[in-house]
């Protein structure tokens, strides 16, 4: 039996898709977060709090809301990747892939044999799920280095990298900027929005849609006239934060 809502036409990384971003170990924020109407959201298994055995119910909740899903896994291997795509997400961002073979091997990661794939068989909820379990997870490689930036256009040959995703604060700090380049008339920022403009450029040579992580609304315009498909809005931890403290400054005598 299939799952009574299901995801509609795919433009998750085109026509300008906005998603959501979760840190946060918690299957009811995810359904809050996933009920917002986001194009997808991205269950950060990197950087966030979320353990192995919370990200099941997290995907669930995003499948119950409609929401294409995707997990950042920590790092590079087949074993993270295959978990998540097991536990039934739409597709995966490696992070720090600097060169085409690391790219390739993200890929087959997400792929069976014998479709240039090396991913074990055992997709527990895509298959209970009723869709096709040896359907290939969607790939996304993370661009935030100066080696991936040397490389970027041997990576953007690998078939297979559905997307490239950039980290923009480690792309400024690996190239010796300020973390805050990346917003519009910072430090570096001339420099930065050349550097960025350039990955995005480049993307688009070679079809391969390009996002990247956003801390604003603002980030989110102004990237995406740099030549960005697709954002990710700030994280979950960070919007709930700034709501509390806004109301808070507001209910001070």
């Amino acid at each position: 039996m299939s799952d009574a809502r299901t995801p509609g036409p795919d433009t998750t990384f085109t026509g300008d898709a906005v998603g959501g971003w979760l840190q946060l170990p918690s299957p009811a924020v995810a359904e809050v977060i996933g009920s917002v109407g986001f194009d997808l959201v991205c269950v950060d298994t990197q950087h966030g709090l979320i353990g192995d055995d919370t990200v099941l119910g997290m995907l669930q909740a995003l499948t119950a809301t409609g929401t294409r899903s995707l997990v950042r896994v920590p790092g590079h291997g087949p074993e993270p990747v295959g978990r998540a795509l097991d536990r039934g997400a739409d597709g995966v961002i490696v992070p720090l892939v600097n060169t085409a073979e690391q790219a390739s091997a993200a890929v087959a990661a997400c792929r069976f044999p014998p479709d240039g794939g090396v991913r074990s068989f055992g997709p527990v909820r895509p298959s209970w799920r009723g869709g096709d379990p040896l359907a290939p997870g969607r790939c996304v490689v993370m661009v935030e280095t100066t080696e991936a930036v040397r490389n970027l256009d041997a990576i953007l040959g690998v078939e297979g990298v559905d997307a490239v995703f950039v980290g923009p604060s480690d792309l400024a700090l690996a190239h010796g900027m300020p973390i805050a380049a990346q917003h519009d008339g910072g430090p570096g920022s001339a420099e930065y929005t050349d550097l960025l403009r350039g990955i995005f450029d480049r993307c688009a040579a070679a079809g391969v849609p390009a996002g990247i992580y956003c801390d604003t609304p603002e980030h989110v315009h102004r990237f995406r006239r740099l030549g960005a498909t697709f954002a990710f809005l700030g994280a979950e931890q960070a919007m709930l934060r700034a709501a509390a403290l806004d109301a808070l400054s507001a209910s001070r005598a």
